[in-house]
């Protein structure tokens, strides 16, 4: 080995070749690199400006010949006459050279002075490097050529004059690097606190010896490589409240400002002083090409942000901390609905199978270029708009209209609604028999008001009732029922059992005598309630808790309930008989493992497409508006949700969405919510039934109303995490092939797991009710009311009330 050997890193030259000849010869390469990359330090770690050198000035000179002489490392790069070749041709468009020609013509340009004094030579620490270049003018005028006349001479000193800032440097990196290309400024004001990093490399154009600089110095040198002359100003703190009002006037105000940055609290902040200051807004968010403009230099009295966060108080975005407090702030900036498909989706597997949001490099170059083409047109009067724009290229450069490669999506084949004559008819066909102790119709109407408290699934609320001759007949409406994870209707009679027994609650706590008839029936119809000659009726004190029971989602105060509840829960349903009981898992081993089987059955719902479109078209009500109009549903303020689970629930709305993490075999971020409620809990009730047959679906109804009132008596909220079982027997009634083969199978296994849990008792798992110790709901589920399911017929007149 001779002369000198240096190992470099991200910042420093180490020189160690006294250190390398005093080691015997077996212990040299290894060792002293180790100790080479161990102790390598970083002394240039801020260095961005180059130094110049005009070797006409003897101060210049010397100071060069310093430089050279103490670092004999550095590489010179000398293309003087090839610049001057072209400098030349630009000041001579109309002439054709031949290449004798423009060399001579190169030298002419000299005019007899040494090539080596000619010019400025440029000096990049960082690098190491030594340019020879053009002096300012000359350079510009060269380097700008290939921009004429997109950009006249004139429009070039134009921008030359301009001050833009730039906040945040991940998609800022290549906003800056394209407004120094076109040099449509004439200083860049820059601003971030963070450093690069390895991951930042998938969208930021710099090498990976770059990693751990400023993104501000990197960015400015980036800059000074391209174009020393610009004038390029760091604020390597980021942009604060305390020096806002620096980065906007100091050494001249702004004439932009481009935000991208991702604190909510700078966005708001930078935009309040540019409006204040009248500095237009660029930003670019890198999805779909979504890019805002906020023209304050025209419109004083524009709100922020398109007037998108005017219902919020600023101030609170300086105060949030958490991503729960940011996101009032972050959905309406972002505009969560217009996301790309593929942002929606990569979202909702943040924390799952993703870091973050994903950003790629060729939306940030598109951001870039489009930020820094509506920058020049504003800067010279070209462009006077605000609002908000996209350059979505899946949409603009596709070799089919966007939605002719969407599977089309049939109507539902839904049962129709009955009619009043229908029900007239199935309830003469059951019997002709008049009504030993005909029920008034006043008494009627209050069963019904009780029997309509009781849950049902989706909160379909799948019954109809007729008061005819004395008697109450109780349909199985299914027009409501019908639903894609029930096609067997197991899940409609155990909306319809609950009816039931608050039916027979009701009626024992008024002192309305009644018998309700089941057997020989047939589905629509299930059943007949008639007046009885029973005198000795006992009311029972969960009738006084139909109204306050409901689907409590919050989470658990406590993981704790007595034993003692536990046992009244389980009391409750013994007057029903044999045919139903009900297990408890507890603990916190076991909760988990049942939170993650209600979580990955979850999941096979959601990304089933059908399935997916039954839950967002027919189930969910995403408004107040909406839950009032129909009174039937479920609310999505009653999912209780957090603002991140509630923007997930949202971001998966789009069928699209779901296709695309069906095909990654993702959406494991559906699991989380119920996981976590399930975890959460005291305690599951696992209710069972004899059999599958509808008359013990109806009887586990009646089991389960007993079992969730006897919770409420005792201040324990309850929430049904049946998704394992209605899931897992799906296949049982599937002729439709709702779920695939695949589906079957895995919602099978899950189900398996809970009979693992609680053992194979003879019985089967129908039902899964979540216990827990929480405060109060928000907002309970609407009913639809009386007259709306209750049809009562005049006998005499035949005539209807509805």
């Amino acid at each position: 080995m001779q002369g000198c050997l240096y190992f470099v890193n991200n910042f420093s030259i180490i020189r160690f070749t006294a250190a390398f000849r005093k080691l015997p010869a077996s212990e040299r390469p290894m060792n002293l690199l180790l100790e080479a990359l161990d102790t390598a330090s970083a002394p240039d770690r801020d260095s961005h400006r180059p130094t110049f050198f005009r070797l006409t000035d003897p101060t210049d000179r010397a100071r060069l010949e310093e430089l050279l002489k103490n670092s004999p490392h550095i590489v010179v790069h000398d293309e003087l006459l090839s610049q001057l070749a072209e400098l030349v041709r630009t000041l001579n468009p109309s002439v054709k050279f031949t290449r004798p020609e423009l060399e001579q013509a190169a030298l002419a340009h000299l005019q007899g002075q040494q090539p080596r004094y000619y010019g400025v030579w440029v000096h990049y620490p960082w690098s190491h490097r030594l340019v020879h270049l053009l002096d300012e003018a000359e350079f510009v005028r060269v380097r700008t050529d290939r921009n004429r006349n997109k950009i006249t001479d004139a429009e070039q000193a134009v921008l030359s004059t301009k001050r833009i800032g730039v906040l945040g440097l991940s998609v800022g990196q290549s906003v800056c690097l394209t407004l120094a290309l076109e040099r449509s400024f004439g200083e860049l004001r820059i601003a971030d606190f963070d450093t690069l990093e390895l991951s930042n490399l998938n969208r930021i154009r710099s090498g990976t010896h770059c990693m751990g600089h400023l993104k501000t110095v990197n960015v400015a040198r980036e800059i000074a490589e391209i174009d020393p002359f610009l004038k390029v100003t760091l604020f390597n703190e980021g942009v604060t409240r305390e020096n806002i009002e620096r980065f906007c006037v100091e050494g001249g105000k702004l004439d932009m400002l481009v935000d991208e940055c991702d604190s909510v609290d700078v966005k708001i902040l930078c935009r309040m002083k540019a409006k204040e200051l009248r500095i237009p807004v660029l930003m670019d968010t890198s999805d779909r090409g979504m890019l805002d403009v906020e023209r304050f230099d025209l419109e004083p009295d524009r709100p922020i942000l398109h007037g998108l966060i005017e219902h919020l108080d600023p101030n609170d975005a300086a105060k949030a901390k958490t991503n729960e407090e940011k996101l009032p702030f972050v959905l309406p900036i972002a505009g969560i609905t217009t996301l790309s498909t593929r942002m929606k989706a990569s979202m909702l597997e943040i924390e799952s199978s993703v870091t973050t949001w994903p950003q790629l490099a060729s939306a940030v170059v598109l951001g870039g270029g489009a930020t820094a083409d509506v920058w020049r047109r504003i800067a010279l009067d070209q462009f006077h708009e605000s609002g908000r724009w996209y350059l979505d290229p899946e949409e603009l450069l596709s070799d089919r209209p966007m939605e002719a490669g969407k599977e089309s999506r049939s109507a539902w084949d839904i049962p129709s609604a009955f009619s009043n004559e229908e029900l007239t008819q199935l309830a003469d066909a059951s019997d002709d028999a008049e009504a030993s102790i005909p029920l008034d119709e006043l008494s009627a109407v209050d069963l019904v008001d009780a029997g309509i408290l009781a849950p049902s699934g989706g909160n379909n609320q799948p019954w109809r009732f007729l008061f005819r001759k004395g008697k109450l007949f109780l349909f199985h409406d299914r027009s409501r029922s019908w639903s894609t994870i029930d096609p067997g209707s197991r899940y409609a009679y155990l909306g319809l059992g609950a009816c039931l027994e608050n039916m027979e609650l009701r009626a024992k706590s008024i002192g309305v005598p009644i018998v309700i008839r089941t057997r020989g029936l047939s589905d629509p119809l299930v059943a007949v309630v008639e007046g009885s000659h029973e005198r000795d009726i006992r009311p029972d004190t969960l009738a006084d808790f139909m109204l306050t029971r409901c689907t409590n989602r919050k989470l658990t105060l406590t993981h704790t309930i007595k034993e003692a509840s536990l046992a009244a829960i389980a009391n409750s349903i013994r007057c029903l008989g044999g045919s139903v009981r009900v297990d408890f898992i507890a603990g916190a081993k076991n909760l988990r493992e049942l939170g993650r089987i209600c979580g990955e059955a979850e999941r096979i719902r959601f990304l089933n497409s059908a399935c997916h479109r039954d839950m967002y078209e027919r189930e969910m009500r995403f408004t107040p508006e909406h839950s009032a109009a129909t009174n039937d549903g479920v609310d999505i303020r009653t999912l209780e949700l957090k603002p991140s689970e509630e923007i997930a629930i949202s971001l998966a709305g789009d069928p699209s969405t779901i296709d695309l993490l069906r095909g990654w075999k993702a959406g494991n971020g559906f699991t989380k919510m119920t996981s976590r409620l399930v975890e959460h809990s005291a305690a599951v009730a696992v209710l069972s039934i004899a059999d599958r047959q509808l008359r013990n679906a109806l009887t586990g109804g009646r089991a389960l109303q007993r079992m969730w009132l006897t919770a409420t008596s005792l201040g324990i909220a309850a929430q049904p995490v049946s998704a394992p079982i209605f899931m897992g027997i799906h296949r049982l009634w599937d002729k439709s092939n709702i779920l695939s083969a695949q589906e079957h199978e895995a919602a099978k296994v899950l189900f398996d797991n809970v009979i693992g849990m609680i053992g194979d008792n003879g019985s089967t798992p129908f039902f899964l009710l979540r216990l827990a110790m929480a405060d109060e709901v928000t907002v309970r589920s609407t009913r639809r009311p009386v007259n709306d399911v209750l049809t009562i017929q005049n006998t005499t007149t035949l005539a209807w009330k509805d």
